[in-house]
Protein backbone atom coordinates (compact mmCIF):
# COMPACT_ATOMS: atom_id res chain seq x y z
CA UNK A 1 0.00 0.00 0.00
CA UNK A 2 3.07 2.41 -0.39
CA UNK A 3 1.78 5.03 -2.35
CA UNK A 4 4.57 7.72 -2.79
CA UNK A 5 7.04 6.78 -5.19
CA UNK A 6 9.32 9.12 -6.89
CA UNK A 7 11.05 8.51 -10.08
CA UNK A 8 14.50 9.30 -10.70
CA UNK A 9 17.34 9.07 -13.00
CA UNK A 10 19.69 6.38 -14.16
CA UNK A 11 16.65 3.46 -13.64
CA UNK A 12 17.14 4.11 -10.38
CA UNK A 13 14.08 4.71 -7.59
CA UNK A 14 13.48 5.89 -4.14
CA UNK A 15 9.86 5.28 -2.53
CA UNK A 16 8.92 7.84 0.10
CA UNK A 17 7.09 7.57 2.98
CA UNK A 18 5.42 9.56 5.30
CA UNK A 19 8.00 8.91 8.32
CA UNK A 20 11.06 7.56 6.32
CA UNK A 21 11.56 10.46 4.57
CA UNK A 22 13.66 12.94 6.78
CA UNK A 23 12.44 15.69 4.60
CA UNK A 24 8.61 15.47 4.85
CA UNK A 25 5.65 17.18 7.24
CA UNK A 26 2.08 16.76 7.01
CA UNK A 27 0.05 19.34 5.96
CA UNK A 28 -4.11 20.40 7.24
CA UNK A 29 -5.25 17.86 4.12
CA UNK A 30 -3.71 14.81 5.51
CA UNK A 31 -1.42 14.61 2.64
CA UNK A 32 2.15 14.49 2.29
CA UNK A 33 4.50 17.52 0.83
CA UNK A 34 7.81 15.52 -0.15
CA UNK A 35 10.52 18.51 -1.16
CA UNK A 36 12.64 16.80 -4.06
CA UNK A 37 14.70 13.56 -2.58
CA UNK A 38 17.91 12.92 -1.77
CA UNK A 39 19.63 10.69 -4.42
CA UNK A 40 20.01 7.26 -2.82
CA UNK A 41 23.39 6.16 -0.23
CA UNK A 42 26.06 5.18 -2.01
CA UNK A 43 25.02 6.86 -5.40
CA UNK A 44 28.74 7.47 -7.44
CA UNK A 45 28.77 11.35 -9.16
CA UNK A 46 31.08 11.53 -12.25
CA UNK A 47 31.40 15.33 -11.32
CA UNK A 48 31.32 15.60 -7.45
CA UNK A 49 30.92 19.82 -7.47
CA UNK A 50 28.53 19.19 -9.95
CA UNK A 51 26.22 16.54 -8.07
CA UNK A 52 23.07 18.85 -6.48
CA UNK A 53 22.95 20.70 -9.41
CA UNK A 54 22.51 17.81 -12.00
CA UNK A 55 20.14 16.31 -9.71
CA UNK A 56 17.20 18.64 -9.21
CA UNK A 57 17.42 19.44 -12.59
CA UNK A 58 17.07 16.01 -13.47
CA UNK A 59 14.66 15.17 -11.19
CA UNK A 60 10.30 14.96 -12.46
CA UNK A 61 7.61 14.12 -10.34
CA UNK A 62 5.51 11.29 -11.85
CA UNK A 63 2.12 11.41 -13.33
CA UNK A 64 -0.45 11.93 -10.74
CA UNK A 65 1.42 14.38 -8.44
CA UNK A 66 -0.23 17.52 -7.51
CA UNK A 67 3.18 20.16 -7.82
CA UNK A 68 2.26 23.00 -5.93
CA UNK A 69 5.64 24.85 -6.88
CA UNK A 70 9.44 23.86 -8.62
CA UNK A 71 10.57 22.55 -4.89
CA UNK A 72 7.85 21.03 -3.41
CA UNK A 73 4.76 18.45 -4.65
CA UNK A 74 1.94 16.85 -2.72
CA UNK A 75 0.21 13.55 -2.72
CA UNK A 76 -2.20 11.38 -0.83
CA UNK A 77 -1.10 8.81 1.17
CA UNK A 78 -2.47 5.65 2.89
CA UNK A 79 -1.93 5.38 6.52
CA UNK A 80 0.71 3.18 8.22
CA UNK A 81 -0.35 1.53 11.54
CA UNK A 82 1.95 2.96 14.03
CA UNK A 83 2.62 1.25 17.37
CA UNK A 84 4.66 2.11 20.60
CA UNK A 85 6.37 -0.98 21.43
CA UNK A 86 8.95 -1.04 24.65
CA UNK A 87 10.96 -3.16 26.36
CA UNK A 88 10.54 -2.63 30.26
CA UNK A 89 12.98 -2.34 33.00
CA UNK A 90 13.42 -5.38 34.21
CA UNK A 91 14.50 -6.53 30.50
CA UNK A 92 15.66 -3.14 29.67
CA UNK A 93 19.43 -4.01 28.57
CA UNK A 94 21.66 -3.84 25.02
CA UNK A 95 20.94 -7.53 23.89
CA UNK A 96 17.02 -7.65 24.94
CA UNK A 97 16.42 -4.33 22.78
CA UNK A 98 18.90 -5.34 19.74
CA UNK A 99 16.74 -9.22 20.09
CA UNK A 100 13.35 -6.98 20.10
CA UNK A 101 14.29 -4.93 17.27
CA UNK A 102 15.44 -7.99 15.34
CA UNK A 103 12.01 -10.09 15.81
CA UNK A 104 10.39 -6.80 14.66
CA UNK A 105 12.08 -6.47 11.29
CA UNK A 106 12.26 -9.82 10.36
CA UNK A 107 8.80 -9.36 10.57
CA UNK A 108 8.30 -6.18 8.23
CA UNK A 109 8.04 -3.89 11.41
CA UNK A 110 10.00 -0.64 10.77
CA UNK A 111 11.23 1.23 13.40
CA UNK A 112 11.47 4.89 12.93
CA UNK A 113 11.90 6.04 16.13
CA UNK A 114 13.57 5.14 19.64
CA UNK A 115 14.72 6.50 22.66
CA UNK A 116 15.27 5.59 26.64
CA UNK A 117 13.70 7.32 29.21
CA UNK A 118 15.26 6.95 33.08
CA UNK A 119 13.33 6.39 36.28
CA UNK A 120 13.98 9.94 37.48
CA UNK A 121 12.59 11.67 34.20
CA UNK A 122 9.72 8.28 34.04
CA UNK A 123 8.62 9.83 37.68
CA UNK A 124 9.11 13.55 37.81
CA UNK A 125 7.10 13.93 34.49
CA UNK A 126 4.98 10.70 35.61
CA UNK A 127 5.43 9.04 32.41
CA UNK A 128 4.37 5.81 33.69
CA UNK A 129 1.49 7.30 35.35
CA UNK A 130 0.33 8.97 31.80
CA UNK A 131 0.50 5.41 30.14
CA UNK A 132 -1.71 3.78 32.03
CA UNK A 133 -4.47 6.42 32.44
CA UNK A 134 -7.27 6.08 34.57
CA UNK A 135 -6.32 3.28 35.84
CA UNK A 136 -3.27 5.27 37.54
CA UNK A 137 -5.23 7.82 38.64
CA UNK A 138 -7.79 5.92 40.77
CA UNK A 139 -4.73 4.47 42.29
CA UNK A 140 -2.78 6.98 43.32
CA UNK A 141 -4.65 9.96 42.90
CA UNK A 142 -8.47 10.24 43.24
CA UNK A 143 -10.17 10.47 46.51
CA UNK A 144 -12.24 7.44 46.99
CA UNK A 145 -15.01 9.83 47.85
CA UNK A 146 -14.70 11.30 44.50
CA UNK A 147 -15.37 7.74 42.98
CA UNK A 148 -18.86 7.86 40.84
CA UNK A 149 -20.26 4.17 41.07
CA UNK A 150 -23.27 2.77 38.99
CA UNK A 151 -26.26 1.11 40.86
CA UNK A 152 -24.82 -1.93 39.91
CA UNK A 153 -21.74 -1.74 41.65
CA UNK A 154 -22.63 -0.28 44.98
CA UNK A 155 -25.15 -2.92 44.44
CA UNK A 156 -22.06 -5.54 44.65
CA UNK A 157 -19.67 -3.52 47.17
CA UNK A 158 -22.57 -3.95 49.84
CA UNK A 159 -23.17 -7.70 49.07
CA UNK A 160 -19.49 -8.83 48.66
CA UNK A 161 -18.59 -7.16 51.86
CA UNK A 162 -21.45 -6.29 54.14
CA UNK A 163 -20.89 -2.79 54.03
CA UNK A 164 -22.01 -0.04 51.76
CA UNK A 165 -19.84 2.16 49.89
CA UNK A 166 -21.01 5.10 52.03
CA UNK A 167 -20.18 3.84 54.94
CA UNK A 168 -16.46 2.17 53.95
CA UNK A 169 -15.82 5.44 52.34
CA UNK A 170 -17.21 7.56 55.76
CA UNK A 171 -15.58 5.09 58.12
CA UNK A 172 -12.11 5.76 56.19
CA UNK A 173 -11.52 2.11 55.23
CA UNK A 174 -11.28 3.38 51.81
CA UNK A 175 -7.65 4.17 51.12
CA UNK A 176 -5.94 5.66 48.22
CA UNK A 177 -2.95 3.08 47.66
CA UNK A 178 -0.15 5.77 48.53
CA UNK A 179 -1.55 6.67 52.03
CA UNK A 180 -2.08 2.86 52.09
CA UNK A 181 1.46 2.04 51.71
CA UNK A 182 2.69 4.70 54.38
CA UNK A 183 -0.29 3.21 56.89
CA UNK A 184 1.01 -0.64 56.49
CA UNK A 185 4.76 0.65 56.12
CA UNK A 186 4.51 -2.14 52.81
CA UNK A 187 6.03 -1.04 49.54
CA UNK A 188 3.94 -1.83 46.17
CA UNK A 189 5.13 -5.28 45.97
CA UNK A 190 3.87 -5.98 49.53
CA UNK A 191 0.45 -4.49 49.02
CA UNK A 192 0.14 -5.74 46.22
CA UNK A 193 0.70 -9.41 47.39
CA UNK A 194 -2.16 -7.88 50.32
CA UNK A 195 -4.61 -6.86 47.61
CA UNK A 196 -4.56 -9.81 45.62
CA UNK A 197 -5.28 -12.41 48.32
CA UNK A 198 -8.19 -10.24 49.50
CA UNK A 199 -11.52 -10.20 48.44
CA UNK A 200 -11.63 -8.34 45.10
CA UNK A 201 -14.48 -7.17 42.98
CA UNK A 202 -14.69 -5.46 39.61
CA UNK A 203 -16.58 -2.28 40.31
CA UNK A 204 -16.63 -0.52 36.56
CA UNK A 205 -13.52 -0.83 33.95
CA UNK A 206 -10.43 -0.48 35.31
CA UNK A 207 -11.92 -0.17 38.62
CA UNK A 208 -11.18 -3.46 41.41
CA UNK A 209 -12.02 -3.19 44.84
CA UNK A 210 -10.15 -5.61 47.17
CA UNK A 211 -10.15 -5.79 50.96
CA UNK A 212 -6.89 -6.02 51.62
CA UNK A 213 -5.89 -9.70 53.30
CA UNK A 214 -4.28 -9.18 56.76
CA UNK A 215 -5.13 -5.07 56.07
CA UNK A 216 -6.90 -4.24 58.93
CA UNK A 217 -10.39 -3.66 57.31
CA UNK A 218 -8.41 -1.40 54.74
CA UNK A 219 -10.24 -1.23 50.95
CA UNK A 220 -8.36 0.18 48.07
CA UNK A 221 -9.13 0.90 44.02
CA UNK A 222 -6.23 -0.82 41.93
CA UNK A 223 -4.19 -1.65 44.62
CA UNK A 224 -1.68 -3.73 42.02
CA UNK A 225 -0.68 -0.61 40.51
CA UNK A 226 2.03 0.62 43.17
CA UNK A 227 4.00 -2.17 42.41
CA UNK A 228 3.73 -2.12 38.62
CA UNK A 229 5.10 1.46 38.92
CA UNK A 230 7.61 0.80 41.52
CA UNK A 231 9.45 -1.37 38.87
CA UNK A 232 9.21 1.79 36.75
CA UNK A 233 10.90 4.33 38.98
CA UNK A 234 13.03 2.25 41.14
CA UNK A 235 16.80 3.64 40.83
CA UNK A 236 18.89 2.72 37.95
CA UNK A 237 15.49 1.35 36.27
CA UNK A 238 14.82 2.60 32.41
CA UNK A 239 12.54 2.50 29.29
CA UNK A 240 13.95 1.90 25.78
CA UNK A 241 11.31 2.76 23.14
CA UNK A 242 10.67 1.67 19.94
CA UNK A 243 7.84 3.75 17.32
CA UNK A 244 6.91 1.37 14.57
CA UNK A 245 5.08 1.19 11.74
CA UNK A 246 3.02 -1.36 9.30
CA UNK A 247 1.14 -1.79 6.95
CA UNK A 248 -2.08 -3.56 7.67
CA UNK A 249 -2.24 -5.41 4.18
CA UNK A 250 0.82 -7.28 5.07
CA UNK A 251 0.80 -7.29 8.58
CA UNK A 252 -2.51 -7.05 10.66
CA UNK A 253 -2.57 -5.42 13.75
CA UNK A 254 -4.26 -8.78 15.29
CA UNK A 255 -1.19 -10.50 13.40
CA UNK A 256 1.45 -7.98 15.16
CA UNK A 257 0.10 -8.00 18.90
CA UNK A 258 -0.82 -12.08 18.62
CA UNK A 259 1.98 -13.60 16.43
CA UNK A 260 4.96 -10.90 17.01
CA UNK A 261 4.60 -9.26 20.20
CA UNK A 262 2.75 -12.59 22.02
CA UNK A 263 0.02 -12.75 24.67
CA UNK A 264 0.83 -10.98 28.01
CA UNK A 265 1.84 -14.62 29.98
CA UNK A 266 4.56 -15.65 28.03
CA UNK A 267 3.71 -19.29 28.75
CA UNK A 268 0.84 -18.96 26.52
CA UNK A 269 2.25 -16.52 23.76
CA UNK A 270 2.17 -18.12 20.39
CA UNK A 271 5.45 -20.22 19.04
CA UNK A 272 8.17 -17.68 17.84
CA UNK A 273 6.56 -14.55 19.34
CA UNK A 274 8.86 -12.16 20.99
CA UNK A 275 7.59 -12.94 24.61
CA UNK A 276 7.54 -16.49 24.12
CA UNK A 277 11.33 -16.37 22.76
CA UNK A 278 12.05 -14.34 26.00
CA UNK A 279 11.19 -16.34 27.92
CA UNK A 280 12.92 -19.13 26.14
CA UNK A 281 15.92 -17.24 25.83
CA UNK A 282 15.73 -15.18 29.14
CA UNK A 283 19.38 -16.35 30.65
CA UNK A 284 21.02 -15.95 27.29
CA UNK A 285 19.76 -12.44 26.96
CA UNK A 286 20.66 -11.41 30.40
CA UNK A 287 17.45 -11.53 32.29
CA UNK A 288 17.36 -12.16 36.19
CA UNK A 289 14.64 -14.42 36.22
CA UNK A 290 12.74 -15.91 33.48
CA UNK A 291 9.73 -13.46 32.28
CA UNK A 292 6.12 -13.96 33.94
CA UNK A 293 2.59 -12.61 32.84
CA UNK A 294 3.39 -9.36 35.48
CA UNK A 295 7.04 -8.97 33.88
CA UNK A 296 6.69 -10.24 30.41
CA UNK A 297 9.56 -8.10 29.16
CA UNK A 298 7.91 -6.41 25.95
CA UNK A 299 4.74 -3.72 25.91
CA UNK A 300 3.01 -2.93 22.20
CA UNK A 301 0.45 -0.95 21.74
CA UNK A 302 -2.99 -2.90 21.51
CA UNK A 303 -4.33 -0.41 19.01
CA UNK A 304 -4.13 2.57 16.96
CA UNK A 305 -5.90 5.04 19.42
CA UNK A 306 -3.94 3.32 21.84
CA UNK A 307 -0.86 3.45 20.01
CA UNK A 308 -0.92 7.26 19.60
CA UNK A 309 -1.34 8.08 23.17
CA UNK A 310 1.19 6.09 24.29
CA UNK A 311 3.47 7.93 21.23
CA UNK A 312 2.59 11.07 23.09
CA UNK A 313 3.78 10.16 26.15
CA UNK A 314 7.12 8.20 25.77
CA UNK A 315 8.23 9.73 22.33
CA UNK A 316 6.83 13.42 22.34
CA UNK A 317 4.92 12.58 19.77
CA UNK A 318 1.74 15.78 19.63
CA UNK A 319 -1.72 15.60 17.54
CA UNK A 320 -0.93 18.36 15.73
CA UNK A 321 1.77 16.81 13.77
CA UNK A 322 0.88 13.08 13.81
CA UNK A 323 -0.84 11.66 10.20
CA UNK A 324 -3.26 9.35 11.99
CA UNK A 325 -4.29 12.34 14.71
CA UNK A 326 -4.84 14.54 11.76
CA UNK A 327 -6.39 11.95 9.95
CA UNK A 328 -9.27 10.93 12.67
CA UNK A 329 -9.13 15.22 12.75
CA UNK A 330 -10.24 15.87 9.28
CA UNK A 331 -12.45 12.78 9.57
CA UNK A 332 -15.11 15.18 11.90
CA UNK A 333 -13.77 14.14 15.20
CA UNK A 334 -13.54 17.12 17.55
CA UNK A 335 -10.21 17.90 18.94
CA UNK A 336 -11.32 17.91 22.37
CA UNK A 337 -12.70 14.87 22.38
CA UNK A 338 -9.82 12.85 20.72
CA UNK A 339 -8.15 14.31 23.52
CA UNK A 340 -10.41 13.13 26.06
CA UNK A 341 -10.11 9.88 23.99
CA UNK A 342 -6.10 9.47 24.88
CA UNK A 343 -6.27 11.26 28.59
CA UNK A 344 -9.25 9.26 29.91
CA UNK A 345 -9.89 6.09 27.74
CA UNK A 346 -13.69 6.96 28.26
CA UNK A 347 -16.76 4.49 27.38
CA UNK A 348 -17.79 5.49 24.56
CA UNK A 349 -20.15 4.06 21.58
CA UNK A 350 -18.37 3.30 18.37
CA UNK A 351 -20.16 0.87 15.41
CA UNK A 352 -23.05 0.02 17.63
CA UNK A 353 -20.77 -0.95 20.19
CA UNK A 354 -20.56 0.13 23.67
CA UNK A 355 -16.92 0.08 25.79
CA UNK A 356 -13.67 2.22 26.66
CA UNK A 357 -12.44 3.65 23.05
CA UNK A 358 -8.73 1.98 23.46
CA UNK A 359 -10.75 -1.61 24.04
CA UNK A 360 -13.47 -0.93 20.83
CA UNK A 361 -10.37 0.08 18.36
CA UNK A 362 -8.00 -3.11 19.46
CA UNK A 363 -6.51 -4.53 17.45
CA UNK A 364 -8.02 -2.75 13.99
CA UNK A 365 -6.17 -0.92 11.57
CA UNK A 366 -5.08 2.36 11.78
CA UNK A 367 -7.61 3.15 8.45
CA UNK A 368 -10.61 0.72 10.02
CA UNK A 369 -10.20 3.03 12.99
CA UNK A 370 -10.46 6.37 11.31
CA UNK A 371 -14.10 5.17 9.31
CA UNK A 372 -15.58 3.83 12.62
CA UNK A 373 -14.88 6.96 14.42
CA UNK A 374 -15.61 9.46 11.87
CA UNK A 375 -18.88 11.15 13.30
CA UNK A 376 -22.06 9.92 11.29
Amino acid sequence: MMSLACLMPHALALCLTPSHHPRTRHSSMARMAAVKPLPPAGFVWADEAEKEEEWVSSWSAPPGMDCDGEDECVLPFDLFNTALVFVKPHAAGDACENFVRDGLQAAGVQIVGSGIKLAAEIDERKLIDRHYGSLAQLAMETQPADISLSPAALEGFASTYGVSWEEAVASSAVLRNDVALERLGVDGQGLEAMWRAGVQLKLAPGTYVSRLEGGEGIYTINGFYPAMRQQFVEPNAEVRYLVCEFDEAELSWRSFRQQVIGATDPAEAAPGSLRAELRSRWQELGLASAPSQGLNGVHASAGPLEGLKERCVWSGASIDEDPFAARLLESGVERGTLEGWLRDNPVVSLGGETGKVFDLTEELGAEDVAALCCPP
